[in-house]
């Protein structure tokens, strides 16, 4: 894994993950197909360059990817995973390659601190939402949608893609 550049490409994508999932319980189908074919056309690079030692991150990375979509449709099968989260992961998988041991675990341990702390993230759900509506309010258009923690039916479970965002963010500050 090129540190930098999957820093370069992921960074942003993580930031945006937290948010949406934090205020919409989404993570963008949109956002993880851009994740998998700027993945696609990174590998195709590494591929022509003839490197043995990232020839075989990029193998680990995909049979580490398949493993994760294989679980994370039975999590979702099961309805205690989102497809997002799932896919997400699959592709930071892709990503992350030889390190993807250490961003599973992270992840997992970042996931059990949200659990624990779930009334803390509940209101800083709340603060972001309420920080959303004064920024629709003070545009005079709603530009943004209602978010999750202001709706009536709220959905219960952790936004997983803090977590997820968490372990990613780990692996790139400790590889680089």
């Amino acid at each position: 894994m090129n540190a930098t550049l999957a820093s370069i490409v992921l960074l942003p994508a993580l930031a945006w993950v937290v948010v949406s999932d934090l205020l919409y319980r989404r993570i963008s189908n949109t956002l993880v197909l851009a994740l998998l074919l700027s993945w696609a056309a990174y590998a195709a690079w590494v591929l022509a360059q003839g490197d043995a030692g990232q020839r075989s991150a990029l193998l680990t990375g995909a049979l580490a990817s398949i493993a994760v979509l294989a679980v994370g449709y039975f999590l979702f099968t099961m309805r205690w995973m989102g497809a997002g989260d799932a896919k997400l992961m699959a592709v930071l998988c892709l990503w992350l390659g030889d390190h993807t041991f250490v961003f599973l675990i992270v992840t997992a341990l970042a996931g059990g601190v949200l659990a624990l702390a779930l009334p803390l993230l509940r209101m800083l759900e709340r603060t972001l939402a309420l920080g959303l509506v004064r920024l629709n309010t003070w545009l005079s258009t709603l530009v943004f949608p209602t978010p999750h923690a202001l709706r009536p039916e709220q959905t219960q479970g952790i936004p997983y893609g803090l977590a997820i965002a968490s372990g990613a963010a780990f692996v790139l500050w400790s590889a680089s």
